[in-house]
């Protein structure tokens, strides 16, 4: 029985529980199929040493004893790779080396040529999706055939998506220092930073293995000038790397990098479906707006960042770079309908730009929408310092007060009868509810019940008054 580090961390996640009950909701990764299949191992593995079974009631598992579990981490060989690792260590040595030959994959996997032979076909298939080829030479063995580009986004994809994998056997500290150096002092999140760490390394290998860069495709936009003095660290990382052979499009490829997955407004970056895409933002904004009773427009930050971001998102759709979002594993099921209608305007872009938005990035233009959403409304309840004016006395005065914190966010200023309000100075006042017939005043007021019926809710807010 082939025993696998997934097998182990499988074990040890039992152990860390410490919870004589588990069942399949212990373990969402994966699939009841699977934890039943893992369980069934673990029993086994147990059996032939003499330990107690685990054993299932209605559905749960009841551990007997945990330090049996500990002695089975401790006493078998769990160093054989299941086929997940097998695959990316395939890709590793691809990445590595760039050549590679089936028997040196036979000792390193413990397997026969056959079995070997499934891994590389499955390994052919995901390289076909990015139209590339596992090809064969007899002197070389076997490397990856495609657009030196292709290849590179490729790899960045892959080890995103696998990216404990990368983390464990690729990623260098120098790498990770040159990032940090990069982006000290920008407004960068930690999914650039990631990229960015895939990429420079994925760049180091392929040079290292003489292959280089000919051509950089800019499909969204186009740099007028590089940043390469802004990079000076960068730069000189490439030239001792190269021996400063072949690295034009080697530098054009951080900025290129960098001007996607931080887009921003400067004169050295041009769109160039910029006008596309700002007809589409107001489509877009004025259709969210619509259903939801919103002017959208009123938030400057708002078109700004989106406008940002969203150039960014096709950058990285455009380029099949990965888009990750950790809250789509969240329950968002209060925010289902928003989200939805996101989904359907946003398809504006997608017609116009060609592209699909995945569901990570639709959560992400859900926080700037509803951000801006509540910068509005607290803009809109800061400007209206209301004023109240009551002639029907004390009592319904104080009805009239607490029906309207009862229903809206206000910022009620004062409270005054009729007669007070005669002389009283109407500085800083932005609106008058009263209940007085024809009340004279040159500032925007509203005639209301006391006792706000549902005409005085529905014209207070169409007067722009948030409901709470």
């Amino acid at each position: 029985m082939n025993l696998t580090q997934s097998d182990l961390n499988f074990i040890n996640d039992i152990i860390k529980t410490e919870n004589k009950k588990i069942n399949p909701s212990n373990f969402p990764n994966l699939k009841i199929s699977q934890f039943l299949y893992k369980m069934d191992k673990i029993n086994f593995l147990l059996k032939i040493m003499n330990k107690k079974v685990i054993k299932k009631r209605f559905g749960n598992f009841y551990i007997n004893s945990i330090d049996d579990l500990i002695e089975l981490t401790k006493t078998l060989d769990f160093s054989k790779l299941d086929k997940k690792e097998r695959i990316s260590t395939i890709f590793e040595l691809l990445l590595l080396k760039s050549k590679i030959n089936i028997s040196n994959l036979e000792e390193m996997f413990y397997q026969s040529r056959s079995s070997v032979k499934k891994d590389l076909k499955e390994v052919k298939e995901i390289l076909n999706k990015y139209n590339l080829f596992l090809e064969y030479h007899y002197h070389l063995g076997l490397f990856i055939e495609g657009k030196e580009s292709d290849i590179r986004f490729f790899f960045l994809n892959y080890f995103f998506e696998n990216y404990s994998f990368f983390k464990n056997k690729l990623e260098k500290k120098s790498i990770e220092y040159l990032v940090f150096k990069i982006l000290k002092g920008k407004n960068s999140s930690f999914e650039t930073a990631k990229i960015l760490n895939i990429a420079i390394t994925i760049q180091y290998y392929r040079i290292l293995n003489n292959y280089f860069l000919t051509s950089l495709k800019e499909p969204i936009f186009t740099v007028h000038n590089d940043f390469s003095e802004d990079f000076n660290v960068y730069s000189k990382f490439l030239e001792k790397i190269s021996n400063n052979y072949g690295i034009y499009y080697e530098k054009s490829f951080l900025s290129f990098l960098l001007t996607g997955l931080c887009y921003s407004k400067n004169n050295l970056v041009i769109f160039k479906k910029e006008e596309l895409f700002s007809d589409s933002l107001k489509i877009f904004l004025t259709n969210i707006g619509l259903k939801y009773n919103i002017n959208l427009f009123e938030d400057n930050y708002l078109i700004k960042t989106l406008g940002a971001h969203l150039k960014s998102t096709i950058f990285k759709l455009s380029y099949k770079i990965p888009i990750t979002n950790p809250c789509t594993t969240d329950d968002l099921s209060d925010f289902s309908e928003f989200i939805g209608v996101i989904k359907n305007e946003i398809k504006i872009f997608e017609r116009n730009f060609n592209l699909n938005f995945n569901l990570d990035s639709i959560i992400f233009i859900f926080f700037h929408l509803k951000s801006s959403m509540i910068r509005i409304e607290k803009n809109r309840y800061k400007r209206k310092n209301v004023l109240l004016v009551c002639n029907l006395g004390v009592g319904a005065s104080e009805v009239l007060e607490n029906q309207l914190f009862k229903y809206f966010r206000i910022n009620i200023i004062d409270t005054i009868s009729y007669y007070q309000y005669q002389i009283y100075e109407l500085k800083n006042i932005d609106y008058i509810i009263h209940t007085v017939e024809n009340l004279k005043t040159k500032i925007p007021a509203i005639k209301v019940s006391p006792l706000l019926t549902k005409l005085d809710l529905k014209n207070l807010e169409k007067e722009g008054f948030i409901k709470l």
